[in-house]
């Protein structure tokens, strides 16, 4: 593999998680409960597999409360449709730092490394980046709704690129999407992609469990 001169990062499930306070918030006047941080953690990832699974479902609009519906299940509740449709009409909830994913950044950063991010989000990656402790860490933030271009579009990572006045062959992307990350990455011509999977659902090299080993994988 190639060092590359910048790292890219998805956002959801590469860098952050949905808070379980945020979102016990919501769900627990409608559903009467709220599910445990472990568990909210492990649901994000099998939701997604989900969708990688019935990716028909992608070319609706709506998909994204399908995947509310699925993450809901794994998280050991039961989906209801006033609690998908409170939580999709949510912004903010993505503030929930993957343990010791920002120390990692800060480590490649300091390597030496540019870093930016580029997500399919609701308009508040930054603030919610922000919240979460990632504050002046990124060189730049590139969120699909305030671009107007979403993953596996390329376009959404020519924006960044642009910024960083880097070719796409100079970096690599950092995601947990074989749909929307994956796809994406090839799409734009990326350097190498890097799978965020902690359980495992993919057989793809280069893979991680979390960005926490991201470091050792630079250096080898």
């Amino acid at each position: 593999m190639h060092k590359p001169k910048a790292i890219l990062f998805d956002a959801g499930g590469t860098l952050v998680t949905i808070h379980p306070e945020l979102f016990g918030d919501i769900v627990e006047p409608i559903l009467g409960e709220r599910p445990s941080a472990d568990r909210m953690f492990d649901a994000h990832y099998l939701a997604m597999d989900a969708v990688v699974a019935n990716s028909q479902v992608v070319k609706e609009p709506g998909w994204w409360k399908w995947w509310l519906g699925a993450y809901l299940g794994f998280a050991g509740l039961s989906p209801s449709d006033e609690a998908t449709e409170a939580l999709s009409a949510t912004r903010g909830m993505w503030q929930q730092p993957i343990p010791g994913v920002i120390d990692a950044v800060v480590a490649i950063k300091d390597a030496g490394y540019r870093v930016a991010v580029v997500s399919n989000a609701d308009g508040h990656v930054s603030e919610d980046l922000e919240a979460a402790g990632y504050g002046g860490i990124f060189e730049t933030i590139v969120d699909s709704t305030r671009v107007g271009v979403s993953k596996p579009n390329p376009a959404i990572f020519t924006v960044a690129l642009d910024a960083l006045e880097l070719d796409a062959a100079e970096t690599w992307y950092v995601g947990d999407s074989p749909l929307f990350d994956l796809a994406g990455a090839a799409n734009a011509g990326i350097g190498e992609f890097v799978m965020v999977d902690p359980f495992g659902l993919y057989n793809y090299r280069p893979q991680v469990a979390t960005v926490t080993e991201l470091p050792a994988l630079l250096a080898d």
